[in-house]
């Protein structure tokens, strides 16, 4: 049967809902026409539909690193497709599917998976990231500019999406300006202000000399363009190069007048503004520890402090009601709700953070010690004993770290005996780490 004979008998397949002769078919068809969205999509069809006529498996698609790995990223693609046949909705196989499409430079059967995987989890910054990518290798700019927006809403410190972003953005330029289409020096030059207007968004550090020459073309590019947002934008990192903190929060602060919805620059301004109450707070507290008995310093201190929690939990609970999806900004509103004393209520971030799996062990130890200062030892030696859980072998710092918080509850709790127990793990595994032989020896005696 020839390769287009086979995508054909899929799509009829898949037309008359015999959805293994569907499946069967796109994987063969894929295996020789690696790059072909279409199929891909084909596929994914009907691996859903038959998985929703049979309903959930419990182990289907379980298929092991080994059989995914390899150098050929067309045997990894079929491995791929073999498990998403039964298993669609596994995220981490669509991005492996994405991945090694990518490396055999199947763009448009990457973009797919990807999709696809961004579909299973829209709130994980990744998939769009990659979807941004892959879709920017086809020359889609104004689709990969979406997916990398939402990258960024998602993530807004992300520095690989905003680096994808700005290229993406500066190449769309490009293509509108004619740069790539020019035949003469003289057609360029007919679109002199958007190079220099590219020029002037795309350029990041500059020396003094050059910052004061910029600011006053950008400052230019203000007057005649007031409503647009972006200049204000590079304008604000102008006056930072030049030291001019004040007027670029001022300009930051016109620019989101301008353009209310966007989530990355309020986030940047919301930074700007703690940097500066935790640098009054700073320096108060390095004054304090200089004359740690001044009642007038401790006074300032302790305002300074609370204006500090004050504005941390506006700030974070802000971006938290914007996006609840966030789980890096629950987890800093859950600390600083900590730190304030709000137990329960940051015992309920944490508890919505643990599903961040490099958060997971900090947000099982913070809830460990929200239990304990609601006095619930059993509940917070539970959550202790999930974090150790995480860690089978005491190699790392933090295992280690982890461990010794757990024997230190449970002695506190009266549990001598497992505390003993988890006191000689350390020290056999490291004898110095803080106190551990003395901790050993009085609990042993």
């Amino acid at each position: 049967m020839a390769v287009a004979d086979l995508k054909t008998k899929a799509k009829e397949s898949l037309k008359r809902k015999r959805y293994e002769l569907a499946i069967e078919a796109y994987q063969e068809y894929l295996k020789f026409q690696l790059d072909d969205a279409e199929a891909v999509e084909g596929f994914f069809q009907a691996a859903i539909k038959l998985r929703e006529s049979r309903g959930k498996s419990l182990f289907g698609g379980m298929l092991s690193k080994a059989s995914i790995s390899g150098k050929d990223p067309a045997k990894r693609m079929a491995a791929c497709l073999r498990a998403l046949a039964k298993k669609p909705d596994d995220k981490g196989v669509c991005m492996q599917l994405g991945d090694a499409a990518l490396q055999a430079n199947a763009f448009g059967s990457g973009s797919v998976a990807y999709k696809r995987a961004a579909e299973i989890d829209p709130e994980d910054n990744e998939p769009w990231k990659r979807l941004g990518e892959a879709l920017g290798k086809q020359g889609r700019i104004p689709e990969a500019l979406d997916a990398l927006r939402e990258a960024v809403r998602i993530m807004p410190r992300d520095q690989e999406a905003q680096k994808l972003r700005k290229n993406l953005a500066a190449e769309g330029a490009l293509k509108i300006s004619g740069f790539e289409t020019a035949e003469s020096s003289r057609d360029l030059i007919k679109d002199k202000d958007v190079a220099q207007r590219l020029e002037t968004e795309t350029r990041l550090q500059l020396t003094a000399e050059h910052a004061a020459t910029e600011l006053g073309l950008v400052k230019g590019q203000v007057e005649a363009a007031p409503d647009d947002s972006r200049l204000r934008v590079r304008m604000a990192d102008l006056q930072l190069q030049q030291g001019d903190e004040v007027s670029a929060m001022a300009t930051l602060r016109e620019a989101l007048a301008l353009d209310p919805a966007n989530y990355e620059l309020s986030v940047r301004i919301g930074d700007m503004e703690l940097t500066m109450v935790k640098r009054s707070y700073k320096k108060v507290k390095d004054l304090l520890a200089t004359a740690p008995d001044d009642a007038g310093l401790k006074a300032q201190h302790d305002a300074a402090y609370q204006e500090l929690i004050g504005a941390s939990l506006e700030e974070y609970g802000r971006r938290v009601q914007e996006h609840p999806m966030d789980l890096i900004e629950r987890f800093r509103l859950g600390q600083w709700l900590f730190q304030s004393g709000k137990v329960d209520e940051a015992l309920a971030e944490f508890q919505q953070t643990v599903r961040d799996p490099s958060r997971k062990v900090d947000s099982l130890l913070l809830q460990a010690k929200c239990f304990e200062k609601k006095n619930i030892t059993t509940l917070a030696a539970k959550k202790l004993e999930e974090a150790v859980a995480e860690f089978p072998t005491l190699t790392s710092p933090k295992a280690k770290a982890v461990y010794y918080d757990y024997a230190n509850l449970l002695e506190r709790a009266g549990e001598t005996e497992k505390a003993r127990g988890i006191f000689e793990r350390i020290v056999e595994e490291d004898a110095a780490y803080k106190d551990v032989l003395n901790r050993l020896s009085a609990l042993s005696s």
